[in-house]
């Protein structure tokens, strides 16, 4: 063959691929944008990343979705990657699909570690590989119903008890003796750190709490180090190739979770072994009380009552409300050092109406405007602002557009929680909205509160969390002050820092005294 003939051959071959290429993409393209087609329109996707670029540079996506609601409506698609997420920004439509449709929006949306929204929680991945369940990240389904609905006796159960009421005021008590004489600076996360943790190992396995039990240091320390390894979740759970970019990250969060259901598992099963029938010293206790009533009821629900799917549901549960009550109190601690106002009135109130004996469950009624601050304070910080993931489990609609099957469905939390057709002046911390101004009693018809969520996905902790949360705020009111470093509360920063998926507040130091 001559030179030129062997150039013009493989011009032909360059051009046959190139066709082929353009063909194939052509192809890709097209099919992308076809299943694009099929959902609520939303920020304009890209085939691969979908809308990653985008959101890479986007701080608060709960805001930034407020923002998109305007152009888009209030259903509209995020594409991660090729994965299509439908967001839910008012109360209209998440209402119309958690409570009218909340059959067909009550699935969990599938994910490598069984969830990535709540740090604790996400530990259930690792166990949900050896076939054992949850109800956090479980779907819908028989035996996430049997798995809930013992959750839900053991927390109605414990969450009025003496046990708690004794055993908060306890704990908040060796925090509160620990600290020396006079003004200290702190992180403003410890002193919560160190109650809720030591709170957990007590109330549910029954461990000895002190600053150096060794299991509960584990516990915070498996906590903070799966935090700081995955703040936003597992890469490989939004695009499933980003796993091998980021294989490190993700095997350390693998083992840090072993770790931790090890330790759960080694006491649980002491606090088993010490459980007497009728008789709750502890949360695990509720809980085996709690499968004995449901198995009477309903002997079906055997087969889902495990003592590995027992496990998970109180790492859900307490997972779930200690991350929310301790990142809530450490938000309502900041407010009250910025606005010392808030404090003196808190102070004021028990002072008033209980003085410095403990406090136990019949004071809520009693300290309206100190239940009303942590009302507001999950108002106005919601801790995970989007909830966990739900999903579709069949072809259905809300607000009038299509969703179909096995679709992501995120909603908004901070954005109902900030709506101002909702709340009056939402961008202001103001407590007095769950109060009657005729009566100063809490008031019961205020706008919806989702920082729980709705329907049967509600957070089963949502009892416990709000019940520990007043105990360990009256407790600490009545035993410390707070204040800004150098008295300048002006300087108390209460933003959000950190991750894309949380509530976070910025690290910073606070003044702690200790009352006489």
């Amino acid at each position: 063959m001559s030179p030129l003939r062997e150039v013009y051959a493989l011009l032909l071959d360059w051009r046959v691929l190139s066709t082929a290429l353009i063909f194939v993409l052509t192809y890709f393209v097209g099919r992308f944008y076809h299943k694009v087609s099929k959902y609520p329109k939303g920020p304009f996707p890209y085939p691969v990343v979908g809308n990653l670029l985008t959101l890479r540079k986007v701080k608060n996506l709960w805001v930034k979705a407020t923002e998109w609601s305007s152009s888009y409506g209030d259903v509209f698609t995020l594409w991660m990657g090729e994965k299509p997420m439908v967001v839910l920004n008012s109360y209209a439509v998440i209402r119309e699909a958690f409570l009218d449709r909340r059959h067909e929006f009550s699935g969990r949306f599938p994910t490598k570690m069984g969830e990535f929204l709540l740090p604790l929680c996400s530990y259930v991945g690792a166990l949900q590989v050896q076939n054992d369940h949850d109800i956090m990240f479980e779907d819908y389904n028989p035996r996430w119903k049997a798995l809930r609905k013992v959750a839900l006796l053991a927390v109605r159960k414990y969450a009025v008890s003496e046990q708690l009421e004794t055993l908060c005021t306890s704990v908040v008590d060796a925090y509160v003796d620990s600290l020396k004489e006079g003004p200290q600076l702190v992180d403003s996360k410890e002193p919560f750190y160190f109650i809720l943790f030591n709170l957990i190992g007590t109330s549910v396995y029954g461990a000895k709490f002190d600053k150096g039990c060794d299991e509960i240091l584990r516990l915070q320390r498996l906590s903070e180090e799966f935090f700081q390894t995955v703040p936003d979740g597992l890469p490989s759970d939004i695009v499933p190739w980003m796993g091998i970019l980021y294989r490190s990250r993700e095997k350390k969060a693998e083992a840090i979770t072993k770790e931790f259901v090890a330790l759960t598992d080694e006491l649980y099963s002491r606090a088993e072994a010490a459980y007497t029938p009728g008789k709750a010293d502890n949360f695990t206790h509720a809980m085996l009380a709690s499968r004995e009533e449901a198995v009477l009821e309903e002997k079906s629900d055997a087969q889902y009552l495990t003592k590995a799917n027992m496990i998970q549901v109180i790492i859900d549960i307490f997972g779930a409300a200690s991350d929310t009550s301790t990142r809530t109190l450490q938000f309502l601690t900041l407010r009250l050092a910025q606005e010392p106002a808030y404090q003196d009135r808190i102070k004021k109130e028990i002072d008033e109406k209980i003085g410095r004996r403990p406090p136990v469950y019949g004071d809520r009624a009693n300290l309206p405007f100190t239940v009303a601050c942590l009302l507001e304070t999950l108002r106005f910080h919601p801790v995970a602002p989007f909830g966990l993931p739900h999903n579709t489990s069949t072809n259905t609609t809300v607000g009038g557009l299509t969703i179909p099957k096995d679709t992501g469905i995120i909603y908004n939390i901070y954005g109902v929680n900030h709506d101002p057709k909702l709340w009056d002046e939402p961008e202001i911390f103001r407590p007095e909205r769950f109060l009657d101004p005729s009566t100063g009693a809490l008031r019961k018809d205020v706008g919806p509160l989702l920082s729980f969520g709705l329907g049967p996905r509600t957070c089963p902790g949502e009892k416990l969390a709000h019940v520990d949360m007043f105990y360990i705020l009256v407790r600490l009111m009545q035993r410390v002050t707070w204040a800004a470093p150098n008295n300048e509360p002006s300087k108390v920063n209460i933003d959000s820092i950190g991750s894309s998926l949380f509530l976070v507040a910025a690290q910073q130091d606070i003044v702690i005294t200790k009352k006489a």
